[in-house]
């Protein structure tokens, strides 16, 4: 081969290679600024809790908050509703289906205002004296039947069936009904954030209570569920989980 043939080739390679670096960089720029709009998680096992004085070791025994302060009358809790932010915790309830093989979180259809008929993540009001994890596992435990331990058929018990994982964001919600709505006052906000829910254990059983109508589990890609109609705040939590765990939705992630 001659030398001006060999040049051409070598220049042809170095030119396919720098075309191929420069998209793979402009694709990697891409994803990130795509995350960069998304992202707000924290870390791992950081539910942004800060305790001042004693409250920690009043918390970690159980004695921070006396459980009359957590039940709150209908009448008190309607005032609340129509006059202040209530305070709430959303989960992004995340398993492993082995039939289709992939990361999947469960969605409720809403059986009351706000959100009636809506299908979004379990979750609400926190209860003074909890963080953020407290309420989750309540909540879960609550509107699912899901808990810590559960009993298998063999009469031996699991443990860490449901973990939280992280806090994945933080949102501020207007909403122009609720269920305390008078003639003269209606609509609600609520702050909370959405913590992500593993569920360890490959069969579960779900169990709703009578704050959620159906129940089914959807795929964790966004543009999957933008595609089928999902509600935007359902759309917007698993953006939020993309944007922190790249592996969302294969058999490496969560």
């Amino acid at each position: 081969m001659s030398t001006p043939s060999r040049t051409i080739i070598t220049a042809s390679f170095l030119t396919g290679f720098a075309l191929a670096s420069f998209l793979r960089l402009l694709d990697k720029r891409k994803t990130n600024a795509k995350n960069r709009t998304n992202a707000g998680a924290y870390d791992e096992g950081n539910d942004v809790t800060m305790f001042y004085g004693s409250t920690e070791q009043d918390h970690d025994n159980q004695e921070y908050i006396a459980k009359e302060k957590q039940y709150l009358s209908a009448d008190l809790y309607g005032q609340i509703v129509r006059n202040t932010v209530v305070v709430c915790v959303d989960c992004l309830i995340v398993k492993f289906n082995v039939h289709t093989n992939r990361h999947e979180c469960l969605l409720v259809e809403r059986a009351d205002e706000p959100a009636k008929n809506l299908w979004w993540l379990p979750g609400g009001r926190l209860y003074k004296g909890e963080t953020f994890f407290d309420g989750a596992l309540r909540k879960v435990k609550e509107e699912t039947g899901l808990d810590t331990t559960s009993t298998n058929s063999d009469g031996t018990t699991s443990t860490n069936v449901i973990r939280p994982i992280q806090v994945l964001g933080f949102y501020n919600t207007f909403f122009p009904t609720s269920s305390w709505d008078t003639d003269t006052d209606k609509g609600t906000q609520t702050v909370q954030p959405i913590i992500l829910v593993k569920i360890e254990t490959a069969h579960t059983e779900i169990l709703l209570d009578r704050t959620s109508e159906r129940y089914r589990w959807i795929g964790l890609d966004p543009e999957e569920a933008k595609s089928n109609g999902e509600d935007r705040y359902v759309i917007d939590a698993l953006l939020k989980y993309q944007a922190w765990d790249l592996s969302y939705g294969s058999t490496s992630g969560i």
